[in-house]
């Protein structure tokens, strides 16, 4: 598997950017900081009152969320 990158970003100027060989791990941290049904944009999910951001490189959104089917 490749590395995942996950990058979290609020309004506030927050960043965190973590990477992780495993997709379990790196869902925990894009859930941790913008809930399980973040909304998905354009190549980002963000949490449901709009402060938090998550980009990812190395998997999709769908499949860091675990919404496959979506």
């Amino acid at each position: 598997m490749n590395i995942i990158v996950v990058t979290y970003d609020s309004i506030d100027g927050v960043r965190k950017r973590q990477k992780y060989w495993s997709l379990k791990e790196a869902r925990a941290f894009a859930v941790k900081w913008v809930g399980e049904n973040a909304e998905f944009g354009t190549g980002y999910a963000v949490s449901q009152d709009g402060i938090g951001k998550v980009t990812v490189q190395g998997c999709t959104l769908q499949e860091l969320f675990g919404r496959d089917n979506e």
